[in-house]
C-alpha cells in the first residue's frame, strides 16, 4: 500500500510540474522547479516571508543586478508590485518564471531553514557527510537509483570527484535518463534512474550556470564553481538539445590540480633528453599536437613548470584554465568580450613576456603572430589538432604559415596518445604467444637499436600484463594515464624539408631515421616494460 501511495504521490508531482510548465509557455514565461534549487537565504530575505506568502512569489536568484522571482501567478498585482520595488532598489526588474505549488511550498519552507547555503550564487556547497563516501562506482549507481531526486546531483558530483572523473554526462532516453564518467579517457556506466531525476538536475545545473530555463532548442554554454569538501572545483556545463531532451555534460577542473613534472608524462629515456634540450632554448615554438582529450595541455603544463623561473615573464591564454601554476600569468580566452587567442596573443605580446602559452592553433592570424613571436625572441609553447607529429607541418601551412618563416621558427614537434596505466592490484601476468610477438616485432620495424633492443621480443621470460578489474581501480583494470609520444626536432634535413614545403611523408622518414618513434611503437614499449596492455595499444590505434 505504501508503495502505492508513493507512486501516486510521484505521479501528483510530475502532473503538477507540467501544468506550471504549460502555464509558462501559454504565458511565454520561464518555468523553474525549485524543489532542487540551491535558494542562497540573502537572496530570500529580499522579501519576506510574510509577503512571499501572500503573493506567491519568491526571489530565487540574484547575481549583481540580474533577480529572478518565482511566481505561482507572474501577472497578479501584488507580483508586479513587489517586482517594482525590486526594481528600484537594485536597478533593474526582476526577470518572472512561473513555478508550482510545490516549489513555493518548498521555498518557503526555507525561510526558517538553517540549511540555506549562504554563499555565492554562482557557487554550491556540499558538505561532507560520512554516509556519502563512495567505494565504487557500482555501489555509487546503486544508491543513486534509491535517492530522491533532490540529492542526486549532489551524489552525482561527490561520486564523480571521488571516482577521478574528467566529466560527468547526464543523458535523457526514452524513459529514463543515464549517468555516465569518463574516467582515464574512458567513459564508464553509472546508473539510470528516473527522468524526472534528469528534469531536477537540468534545472539546477542551468541555474548555477547561468543558463536560459525556457531555452530548449538550442545549446547552451556555460560555467559555475563548486566547493565540496575542502577542495574548489570549476565546473564547465555544456547543454545539448537531442531526442529524448537535454543531454548534460559537466567538466570537472579541480583547482588544487597541479601541473605534471616532465618525468611524471612517461617519456622514454630518447624523448625526455630531446625535450630537456629544448626546452632551455630561449626562442622558439614547441608543438604539442594529438586529438582531444590526449594530454595536450597537460604536457604543455608540465613544460611551463620545466622552463618556469623568477626572472622571466611567462604569460599563458587558454581555454579554459586547466591547470594554475605559480609564478605565472594565467589568462582564458573570452570570445564574447573579444578575448580570442588572435587578439590575446596580440596583448600578451605587448606585456614583454619571455615564455608565451597559446592554448590551441585556430586561424592563420594566431599561426603568423605566434611564428613570428618565436623568431623574435620568445619561447612559444601551442598544440595543434593532427594526428601524428609530421602531420603537423603542412597542417600550419595550410592555416597560412610560409614554409621559409616557419622552418626557422620551429625547434620541435610532439605528438602524444593516452594510455591507461595497468591496475598493479589485480593485473594478471601472461606470456605472449609467438603471434602477439611476431605482431609486436613487425611495428617495431625500423625502430634505432640505441631506441630499442628487438631482442627482449625473443626472451623467453617475457611477460605482458592483462587488466582484470577490483574495488582499487573502480573494476576498471587501470588506474591512471601514461603519454605515448611522437618527438622530432626540425634541425639539419627536416628543417630544409620544412622549408622546402615537403610533404608529411618525407618528413616523417626523416624523423624516423633521427630516432623518432611512431606512437604505436612507444605504446608497445611500455607493454613490454608492463605499464600497460595489448588491448590499450588498440584501442588508442583506432582514435
Amino acid at each position: 500500500m505504501s508503495d502505492l501511495t508513493e507512486r501516486l504521490n510521484v505521479l501528483r508531482s510530475e502532473q503538477e510540474e507540467r501544468l506550471a510548465q504549460h502555464r509558462a509557455d501559454q504565458l511565454e514565461k520561464g518555468y523553474v522547479n525549485l524543489t532542487a534549487y540551491p535558494i542562497n537565504s540573502e537572496n530570500l530575505a529580499l522579501i519576506t516571508k510574510g509577503e512571499a506568502a501572500a503573493a506567491q512569489t519568491v526571489v530565487f536568484y540574484k547575481q549583481g543586478r540580474d533577480v529572478r522571482l518565482g511566481a505561482i501567478n507572474p501577472a497578479s498585482a501584488r507580483v508586479k508590485e513587489i517586482a517594482e520595488r525590486l526594481n528600484k532598489k537594485l536597478g533593474e526588474m526582476p526577470e518572472v518564471y512561473v513555478i508550482s505549488q510545490r516549489s513555493l511550498k518548498s521555498a518557503l519552507a526555507r525561510y526558517a531553514s538553517p540549511r540555506v547555503a549562504d554563499t555565492p550564487q554562482d557557487e554550491m556547497v556540499i558538505e561532507e557527510r560520512p554516509n556519502q563516501q563512495t567505494a565504487a562506482l557500482g555501489d555509487l549507481g546503486e544508491r543513486i537509483k534509491n535517492l530522491p531526486p533532490t540529492e542526486i546531483l549532489t551524489a552525482m558530483v561527490r561520486g564523480g570527484a571521488q571516482a577521478g572523473a574528467s566529466d560527468i554526462h547526464v543523458e535523457p532516453m526514452e524513459t529514463e535518463a543515464r549517468l555516465r564518467y569518463r574516467i582515464d579517457g574512458v567513459l564508464q556506466n553509472v546508473a539510470t534512474f528516473k527522468k524526472q531525476g534528469w528534469q531536477l538536475i537540468l534545472s539546477r545545473v542551468k541555474v548555477l550556470a547561468k543558463l536560459k530555463l525556457n531555452v530548449k532548442d538550442v545549446p547552451q554554454d556555460g560555467s559555475f564553481v563548486l566547493r565540496l569538501e575542502n577542495e574548489t572545483y570549476d565546473m564547465r556545463v555544456s547543454i545539448l538539445p537531442g531526442g529524448f531532451g537535454e543531454t548534460i555534460v559537466i567538466r570537472l577542473l579541480a583547482r588544487s590540480t597541479r601541473a605534471m613534472k616532465m618525468t611524471e608524462l612517461g617519456m622514454k629515456k630518447r624523448d625526455y633528453l630531446v625535450m630537456e634540450e629544448e626546452l632551455k632554448k630561449a626562442n622558439g615554438m614547441i608543438l604539442v599536437t594529438g586529438p582531444t582529450g590526449s594530454g595536450k595541455t597537460t604536457t604543455l603544463a608540465s613544460f611551463i613548470e620545466e622552463v618556469n623561473k623568477p626572472e622571466l615573464k611567462i604569460i599563458t591564454l587558454e581555454d579554459p584554465i586547466e591547470y594554475r601554476i605559480r609564478g605565472v600569468a594565467q589568462t582564458q580566452v573570452d570570445v564574447d568580450a573579444g578575448y580570442t587567442f588572435a587578439a590575446g596573443l596580440r596583448s600578451i605580446l605587448r606585456q614583454d613576456p619571455d615564455v608565451i602559452m597559446v592554448g590551441e592553433m585556430r586561424d592563420k592570424e594566431t599561426v603568423a603572430t605566434a611564428t613570428q613571436a618565436a623568431l623574435t625572441g620568445h619561447l612559444v609553447f601551442s598544440t595543434l589538432h593532427t594526428n601524428n607529429a609530421a602531420g603537423a607541418v603542412p597542417r600550419l601551412v595550410n592555416l597560412g604559415a610560409k614554409p621559409f618563416v616557419l622552418a626557422p621558427a620551429l625547434n620541435v614537434v610532439v605528438a602524444q596518445r593516452l594510455v591507461r596505466v595497468v591496475c598493479r592490484a589485480c593485473a594478471e601476468k601472461y606470456k605472449p604467444d609467438a603471434a602477439l610477438r611476431e605482431r609486436i616485432a613487425e611495428v617495431m620495424q625500423g625502430v634505432r637499436r640505441d631506441v630499442f633492443d628487438a631482442a627482449i621480443l625473443r626472451k623467453p621470460s617475457l611477460e605482458f600484463y592483462k587488466a582484470k578489474g577490483c574495488a582499487e581501480c573502480n573494476r576498471t583494470g587501470y588506474k591512471g594515464r601514461q603519454g605515448v609520444f611522437e618527438i622530432f626536432k626540425v634541425q639539419n634535413e627536416i628543417e630544409q624539408l620544412v622549408e622546402e614545403g615537403a610533404d608529411e611523408r618525407r618528413i616523417r622518414k626523416a624523423a624516423l631515421a633521427q630516432g623518432m618513434t611512431l606512437i604505436a611503437q612507444d605504446a608497445f614499449m611500455k607493454v613490454i616494460e608492463g605499464v600497460t596492455t595489448v588491448e590499450e595499444v588498440e584501442r588508442i590505434s583506432e582514435e
